[in-house]
């Protein structure tokens, strides 16, 4: 085909986009063109799912973005990875399986006027894209390409987690995506045989051999070309320098809820008053590029344990990591086949609540600070942490591009704990951890608090707990919002508003938090928007 011509060219190899691709190509019709910035790393560890551990401290395969200091988190500049290869953040995340509440979608539709985004509209893409034979057939997919998983086998200090949860009055579910969101269960990760099936893995390898599919690497797209207002291709710095690439039909931004608002204001599409201080000229003047920023913002409190071995003892002993490694190659089973997560509980702290307001979930280990992701080292004894936090938040921040230089990171703020309803449900998740640590099932393991520790009591000191040591879950979205209302950034088909030729179909779309977890949701909305442009041809 064509060097430089295709029907549609994709930005971002990620959750969505590489999803987005493989389906535009599907039937052979149509050129497309998927671009990305980082490589196709083949590192080992982003193939294991316990190498998140030292994904997270290495340069490679990710972005390593940060926030701006952030106001209520004593100026503390947070840290926002990024993945930075094929399969993006697929590639480096923890692989937890999550379609979402079904609530959340509905008030999409129902409340926010986004026809065909409420979870009946959806619930055929997650079953498509996933293979759980486990599941009911009627909500769950038993052949799709991301094959999904529930942690095994089971130990008995997890199981005493699902018990204590109980015991505190939060009811067990047996799939928390097959009808019955709220509740207590082991997780469920898009693993095959212990090993991670990322974008790259499920879609991508399949696909690349397609002759109508160009899958171009180390390929940063700089800008959006435009043509009387309408999207013609994609300036990109690739191998051999840098060079135009042009659309037919579309180009479709999926570089994730961080870079696709920074590539649409590079491109002219944003605040005007922004953009002329870039010195971009103006294409569209959308003052909603880049707001609507949204995170979970994670506390974890730290245990320590008796009479169990936790990561915190097997990574420091070779033997114990030998053997770890051995259950993972011969059985493709235990530890490293989790990326330290074992169960979760979505719990509503008031009876009153329509929805589950928080999340807690237990963490195979637990560490002395975490602030720092590149000095992540672990308690020496046997310890386990349990975190919380808000499942809908409600403050709102930014990601704006803060400099013409399109490889130079985007102003970042999540704005974190600003509204005050996430200060309180950020305290009712930590009390709903601590009355889960106190039942009987999980005190026969010793379980004592030691960070923030008990004397910790008051309002005020756990805030101020919360503001020296939480971290990001790693789920940004929102930065450039679905809406059916003039100020959105694109519509219910995800059109960027005022101009033509150009959507965004990544998590930047999501007007609200939808889910416990993005990267389910994520890959929909890559499926989703093949089936909206491949309608209309």
């Amino acid at each position: 085909m064509s060097e430089d011509v295709y029907d549609y060219i994709v930005v971002g190899a990620g959750s969505a986009g590489a999803v987005l691709a493989t389906e535009l190509s599907a039937d052979g019709r149509h050129k497309v063109l998927l671009l990305e910035s980082g490589r196709d790393d083949r590192w080992i560890w982003t193939k294991i799912p316990a190498g998140v551990y030292y994904l997270i401290r290495a340069e490679r395969s990710m972005w390593r973005f940060f926030t701006e200091p952030e106001t209520h988190m004593n100026g503390r500049s947070i840290f926002w990875p990024r993945g930075r290869n094929l399969g993006g953040s697929s590639t480096v995340n923890g692989m937890i399986w999550v379609h979402g509440d079904p609530g959340e979608y509905d008030h999409w539709r129902d409340d926010l006027g986004l026809t065909g985004w409420g979870h009946s509209d959806l619930l055929p893409h997650f079953r498509a894209i996933e293979s759980f034979p486990a599941g009911d057939p009627a909500a769950r997919g038993r052949s799709g390409p991301v094959r999904v998983t529930e942690f095994g086998p089971r130990q008995p200090l997890m199981d005493a987690f699902l018990d204590a949860c109980e015991g505190a009055g939060i009811a067990r579910t047996p799939d928390y995506n097959g009808g019955g969101y709220d509740g207590v269960g082991y997780l469920q990760f898009n693993t095959r045989r212990g090993w991670r099936q990322g974008t790259r893995e499920a879609f991508l390898n399949a696909a690349r051999g397609r002759p109508n599919l160009r899958i171009l690497t180390e390929a940063h797209a700089e800008r959006v070309i435009f043509e009387n207002r309408r999207a013609v291709g994609v300036e990109v710095n690739a191998p051999g320098g840098r060079r135009q690439v042009r659309a037919r039909a579309e180009v479709i931004l999926a570089a994730g809820a961080i870079q696709t608002p920074q590539v649409l204001e590079l491109s002219g599409i944003g605040g005007g008053a922004l953009l002329q201080k870039l010195g971009v000229e103006v294409v569209q003047d959308a003052p909603g590029v880049g707001e609507n920023a949204i995170d979970h913002l994670h506390t974890r409190l730290s245990y320590r344990c008796r009479d169990v071995v936790t990561m915190n003892q097997i990574i420091r002993n070779p033997l114990r990591k030998a053997l770890m490694a051995a259950q993972f190659a011969v059985q493709g089973t235990g530890l490293m086949t989790c990326s330290g997560q074992i169960a979760h509980a979505l719990v509503r702290t008031s009876p009153d609540l329509s929805q589950a307001d928080v999340k807690i979930q237990l963490h195979w280990m637990s560490s002395p600070d975490a602030r720092d992701p590149k000095r992540l080292v672990l308690d020496e004894f046997p310890g386990v942490s349990i975190g919380a936090f808000p499942l809908r938040p409600k403050s709102r921040g930014h990601v704006h591009a803060q400099s013409p230089d399109p490889m130079a990171p985007p102003a970042m703020c999540a704005n974190y704990l600003d509204h005050p309803d996430d200060v309180a449900t950020t305290l009712a998740g930590i009390r709903v951890v601590r009355g889960v640590a106190a039942q009987a099932p999980l005190q026969r393991y010793g379980l004592s608090e030691i960070r923030p520790g008990p004397e910790v009591a008051t309002d005020e000191a756990l805030m101020d707990f919360v503001r020296a040591s939480s971290q990001t879950s790693y789920h940004p979205v929102g930065t450039c919002r679905m809406g059916s209302d003039p100020a959105s950034v694109v519509d219910e088909r995800l059109r960027v508003r005022g101009v033509d030729g150009l959507r965004v179909a990544d998590a930047s779309v999501f007007p609200t938090m939808c889910s416990a977890n993005t990267n389910a949701p994520a890959m929909v909305v890559g499926r989703k928007a093949a089936q909206m442009i491949l309608e209309q041809v």
